[in-house]
């Protein structure tokens, strides 16, 4: 090498550092390898820990609800805890009803719809992509109405038990 060139090499690399760190700053500013760290810490915890997310309903020998169990798990005497599992039997009935009120709207509005449009291939998507907003609804209603059933009988119910149910399965 030349003598010139290691002359050169020192101011070229301030140069080139002078230029670097700004150009640069913008993927060092996103601390990329700090937020995989932190992402992989967070999954990890997450997957390990038991934070209290386990059921707290118990069952008893015959499968109906074990209320003194509950009550103590909740935190509560059982008579508050009866009060308070009539108020979620009593709000789990208003929130199906409203989700079934809510899907069956959506569903004729759906229909409404299909009757009325012309049959495009933009329209026929967005009637498409509409559907699973009634299902939705349908859905939660059914999850509500299944929950305010099995507080009604005071054990654990499958769906098929709830819908061959002979006292009807409305909610009360």
């Amino acid at each position: 090498m030349s003598r010139d060139s290691d002359e050169r090499d020192p101011v070229r690399r301030r140069l080139l550092r002078r230029l670097g760190e700004p150009a640069l700053s913008p993927l060092l500013s996103l601390k990329l390898r700090e937020r995989y760290v932190a992402l992989r810490r967070d999954l990890e915890r997450l997957r390990s820990r038991d934070d209290g997310r386990t059921s707290k309903v118990r069952l008893d020998e015959t499968g109906a609800f074990d209320l003194e169990a509950m009550a103590f798990l909740h935190g509560q005497a059982r008579r508050r805890f009866e009060d308070t599992l009539a108020r979620r039997r009593r709000s789990t009935a208003r929130y199906a009803w409203i989700f079934l009120g809510l899907g069956a709207m959506f569903f004729v509005a759906w229909l409404y719809r299909l009757a009325t449009m012309s049959w495009t291939v933009n329209a026929t998507v967005t009637a498409l992509q509409f559907t699973p907003a009634c299902a939705v609804f349908f859905l939660l209603a059914l999850l509500f109405g299944l929950e305010n059933y099995q507080i009604r009988l005071g054990r654990k119910v499958s769906v098929r038990e709830f819908f061959s149910a002979p006292s009807g399965f409305w909610p009360r």
